[in-house]
């Protein structure tokens, strides 16, 4: 999801991943899939076949687990900010964990376009020491809009594939 936040002084750049479901929604469908692998597995310890209440135990754990993981995943965010002298990316779930900043005029965005229909381009905000890789979570269409936004800002946009263009 893209979102662009415009004022006389700055462009406020806002990234972040598509979420099918919050953690309210995902906790609701972990806990309804529990709740049927447990009565299975109970239903099964009644008939003697015990040993499957430890696999049940593990598969439940293991399934809360990685739904957490990749809730958190979604609700991670980078912010872009940029000024007339200065272009700074924050990123982080919940809040900002990592900052960078770069100076406007010796800063430009590299773009590696999609090499075929399932694969997506890649942005780098490039200046003289340092790559930065952004949006690499973003769908296809949400890199395409981010891009149309940061060539309004003006930024320059220097393609892989120049000769196309």
């Amino acid at each position: 999801m893209v979102k662009l936040v415009r004022s006389d002084q700055n462009w406020v750049l806002t990234l972040s991943p598509n979420r099918s479901a919050n953690w309210a929604q995902t906790k609701l469908l972990v806990s309804i899939i529990a709740s049927l692998v447990l009565i299975i597995s109970i239903a099964w310890a009644f008939i003697g076949a015990w040993l499957v209440l430890p696999f049940a135990g593990i598969e439940v754990g293991l399934l809360w687990f990685i739904a957490y993981r990749v809730s958190l995943y979604t609700y991670q965010q980078q912010v872009i900010t940029i000024t007339d002298s200065s272009i700074k990316l924050q990123s982080g779930t919940y809040r900002p964990q990592k900052n960078w900043s770069f100076e406007r005029n010796h800063t430009h965005v590299a773009l590696i376009e999609a090499q075929g229909a399932f694969d997506c381009m890649q942005m780098s905000f490039i200046d003289d020491s340092r790559r930065i890789v952004f949006g690499e979570f973003l769908n296809q269409a949400d890199r395409i809009i981010a891009l149309k936004y940061l060539k309004a800002a003006p930024i320059t946009v220097l393609s892989d594939k120049w000769w196309q263009a």
